[in-house]
């Protein structure tokens, strides 16, 4: 009993999964689609169950990018307004994917490179490595400058955890943002109550939307965006940008309690993380997103007005590292 990894072939996509005998978990990672980990099992009221969302032939036929498991956003999450943002005098112009905007940068369905896959007596894990220049060098004209993005998903016991690595491989500065997009099932799997269960999220503000992007301005949660001391999944509809978020030993938390099943999930993110989305699809009661942002929403133009949106940037040479973790109790 330990850990173990897997590789299959279906078609023309490779599958590798993480395994940790002695709690049953999993970890399924599709690195020729946005190296999205697209099925998560974990211990969770006495055995491993799923609690990611995913087309049941996702693997076989990969499309969807935001739609199934972790999808990756980079060098940008979410929305940039028109597609069109300037940079140190230069205007750059992205392709338009969600209506008259750009979204979701370029990682989230490239083919990624995987580095390294194996298992140790600690975890099994793998690690991805994304080029803008390698994997999708027809963008590499629509970003300032080259990036490289490393994630490794390690699987121990009833955690896994994401290390994010992203640097700047060029003499010019590079800006950027980091997000993930999940899909989070809730109840857990199978079937249960949304009248029982509670979503438990950090944070005290919310950004100001028009279009689903920031005017600027930051209010204080109230009512249906106050989520500290947890609301029911009946009736959500969300696709809201929360900030102002609450750490607790350098390590912010977001709850997924199913009362039925006395079980929880925890996302955690360490201090890189300044925003999360949270978005509830329509017509799926039991799914909601929780999407941990370095940046808000459009933040390369907010930043060119004064406004502190987040924006990252890299000198040459330079690289951040943070973590996010996906834990079971119960």
């Amino acid at each position: 009993m330990g850990h173990r990894i897997g590789t299959e072939t279906r078609g023309r996509q490779t599958i590798h999964t993480l395994h940790d005998d002695e709690s049953g978990a999993s970890a399924a990672v599709l690195p020729s689609y946005g190296f999205n980990l697209f099925d998560l099992r974990l211990p969770l009221a006495g055995e491993a169950r799923p609690v990611l969302v995913a087309a049941t032939d996702f693997a076989d036929s990969p499309q969807s990018a935001a739609g199934n498991g972790i999808p990756i956003l980079f060098p940008y999450p979410n929305r940039i307004r028109g597609g069109t943002y300037s940079f140190h005098g230069r205007t750059f112009k992205l392709p338009l994917n969600n209506g008259p905007n750009a979204i979701h940068g370029f990682a989230v369905d490239a083919p990624w490179e995987v580095i390294e896959h194996r298992a140790d007596s600690g975890s099994a894990f793998i690690v991805g490595r994304y080029q803008i220049s390698r994997c999708s060098p027809k963008m590499l004209s629509n970003w300032p400058t080259d990036a490289v993005l490393q994630v490794r998903y390690a699987l121990t016991g009833r955690r896994l955890t994401m290390t994010v690595t992203v640097s700047n491989p060029t003499a010019a500065e590079l800006p950027y943002g980091f997000g993930i997009h999940p899909y989070f099932r809730l109840p857990f799997a199978p079937g249960g109550r949304p009248d029982r269960t509670r979503v438990v999220l950090p944070a005290a503000k919310f950004w100001v939307l028009e279009n689903f992007l920031p005017t600027g301005e930051i209010r204080p949660v109230a009512g249906r965006l106050d989520f500290r001391k947890g609301q029911s999944m009946v009736g959500l509809k969300l696709d809201d940008v929360l900030t102002d978020l609450e750490f607790t030993t350098d390590q912010g938390i977001c709850l997924l309690i199913d009362e039925q099943k006395n079980a929880e999930f925890l996302l955690g993110f360490d201090r890189a993380v300044r925003e999360l989305v949270v978005y509830t699809p329509p017509g799926r009661a039991d799914v909601i997103s929780l999407e941990p942002y370095t940046q808000t929403t459009d933040a390369i133009n907010l930043q060119a007005r004064g406004v502190a949106a987040g924006l990252r940037i890299l000198g040459h040479g330079a690289q951040d590292t943070f973590v996010i973790t996906m834990e079971t109790r119960g």
